[in-house]
Order: C-alpha cells, then structure tokens, then sequence
C-alpha cells in the first residue's frame, strides 16, 4: 500500500473501521488492476469542496474515487458529491459488493452515464 503508507489515509474520516475497511479494499482492487494510489485531496480545493478520498493514477490517466458506506448510497448527499467529481474528470465510486446494483441503478437514475461502480 505504497500510497497511503507515503501520505497517509484521507483525514477525518478514518477513526471508523468501516471507513477503513473500505479505503484498503478500494485501494487493493485499484493496484490490482496496476493504479498507484494516495490519499485525496490535494491540490485540490480550489476546484470544489467536495474532495475524493482516494486519487488513483496510471500514467496520465487519473481517477477520482469516493469510497461509499452502506449507509451513503441512497443518499442526497452522495448524489451531489458523485455530481460534483465527475464533473472534474473520470470518477469510480467504491460501495460493498450487496450494494453495487443499487448504487448503479442510482448513478443511471441521477444521470451520470461516466461514473464506474466497482466493489471493495
């Protein structure tokens, strides 16, 4: 876990185990499939308040990836902060595999046709 052992685990968000468990199952699958990945956020503010929590890179492709709970998916919320990032560049949202048709029937329903759902 080169990345988040170089710059650490997103702040705030990180005294849940189920946070955590779901940032190294998302950070896993994305080095699987050959990313280097970090902590969100830098550099990035100026941009929109609505940071990633992770930010995995693969030559000059980069992607932002926000990291869901259960109890995030269905949520207005949720649908803002998906909004937001994937007006800025490619984004996969993170959900536990139970989750992962609910969360793609959400992101069809909201109209973001761009954003993969993947599972940790």
């Amino acid at each position: 876990m080169e990345g988040l052992k170089n710059h650490g685990l997103p702040r705030g968000r990180t005294a849940d185990p189920d946070q955590r468990q779901a940032l190294n199952g998302a950070t896993a699958a994305l080095r699987k499939e050959g990313f280097a990945v970090s902590a969100g956020g830098a550099g990035d503010r100026a941009q929109s308040r609505v940071r990633p929590e992770l930010v995995a890179t693969n030559g000059s492709r980069i992607i932002q990836v926000l990291v869901l709970l259960d109890s995030e998916v269905d949520s207005e919320k949720t649908r803002e902060r998906i909004r937001r990032r994937y007006r800025l560049g490619e984004t996969r949202v993170f959900v536990r595999w139970p989750l992962r048709w609910r969360m793609l029937t959400n992101v069809a329903r909201w109209g973001l046709r761009g954003v993969a759902v993947s599972t940790w």
